[in-house]
């Protein structure tokens, strides 16, 4: 995975930004660096210290696939999942209609189905903020953050 050069802080319950950030990408097409697609990556604020000893000491991400390879924008749109849970919080998120969610090789994805060319992006960035508040029940309000990786390698 590569990095996020530029974040935006958000508010857990106002994640107009993000929206913002996701429609902007796909407006563009934009392939990424090795031609892979764009993510906009949305982070869960940190937890304290005693948590970081805890885990890995990394915070949890979901990871936005709004480009494909090529820049290609369509359905479905999935969402990595980047947590301590690993493949397994697939099996902690809650069931909901129109999204699939999938334990793959080890690798949590959430998955965002749909059809035709009429994008919901405030249900892509909501799904995604929901399971990371899902599995971060424990997460402040505040200190979320998101920013757009084009250095993303699939493969």
């Amino acid at each position: 995975m590569g990095g996020v050069p530029d974040w935006v802080e958000f508010r857990r319950s106002e994640a107009a930004a993000v929206i913002d950030l996701v429609r902007a990408v796909a407006a563009t097409g934009d392939p990424g660096e090795h031609g892979d697609g764009v993510e906009v990556v949305i982070e869960a604020p940190r937890k304290g210290w005693v948590g970081r000893l805890l885990d890995d000491g990394q915070p949890e991400q979901a990871r936005i696939a709004v480009t494909k390879f090529g820049g290609a924008v369509r359905y479905p749109f999935h969402v990595q999942l980047v947590t301590d849970h690993g493949g397994a919080a697939a099996r902690r998120l809650p069931r909901v209609p129109g999204w699939a969610v999938s334990n793959s090789n080890g690798l949590a994805f959430l998955i965002q189905k749909g059809t035709g060319e009429r994008w919901d992006w405030a249900a892509l960035v909501g799904g995604a903020v929901a399971a990371l508040s899902a599995l971060r029940p424990d997460a402040d309000e505040d200190g979320w953050r998101a920013g757009v990786d084009r250095a993303v390698r699939r493969g």
